[in-house]
């Protein structure tokens, strides 16, 4: 807590007023990383079939240092085995799926199946961890990939 606070320029009472546990804190840094994602989302709206699918399936890859240092975060906690942690990434994962899936359905009217969705948020997935293993690869190799992904299955911009 006391490390929040020195980088948040606060003081530790003033954290722990706000979060009661280092636990509340790092589960409302997941939720703040995800509600900033969804509103990015949501300004895709207005974009054109395929170019929608692409841009959201782009917001789930950290193509900037800011993404990137916020993917290490998530994976981390992925694996602390703390309940809360997992209860909100399992949470987000379900949103991601589900949202990715809608935007799918609707943008490739009908031509594409739940198996359509998973696979792409697979790709995605393997790309995000190849960048946060792997800091030499670039990000617009991972475009082109996601780009090359669409095409296979009729959804490319």
């Amino acid at each position: 807590m006391r490390r929040v606070a020195a980088a948040a320029g606060a003081t530790t009472g003033r954290v722990t007023h706000y979060y009661g546990s280092r636990v509340e804190g790092l589960v409302a840094a997941l939720v703040d990383v995800d509600h900033r994602r969804s509103v990015q989302i949501e300004t895709h709206a207005e974009f054109e079939p395929p170019a929608r699918i692409r841009a959201t399936l782009l917001e789930f890859l950290p193509l900037d240092i800011g993404q990137l240092n916020e993917q290490r975060v998530w994976v981390s906690l992925c694996t602390t085995g703390v309940p809360e942690l997992r209860d909100e990434v399992d949470r987000q994962s379900s949103e991601r799926d589900r949202l990715t899936g809608s935007v799918i359905d609707a943008e490739c009217s009908g031509r594409a199946d739940e198996s359509v969705a998973f696979s792409l948020l697979g790709v995605v997935d393997g790309l995000a961890q190849r960048l946060v293993l792997d800091t030499t690869t670039r990000p617009r190799r991972l475009a082109h990939t996601l780009n090359q992904k669409l095409r296979d299955i009729g959804c490319a911009p």
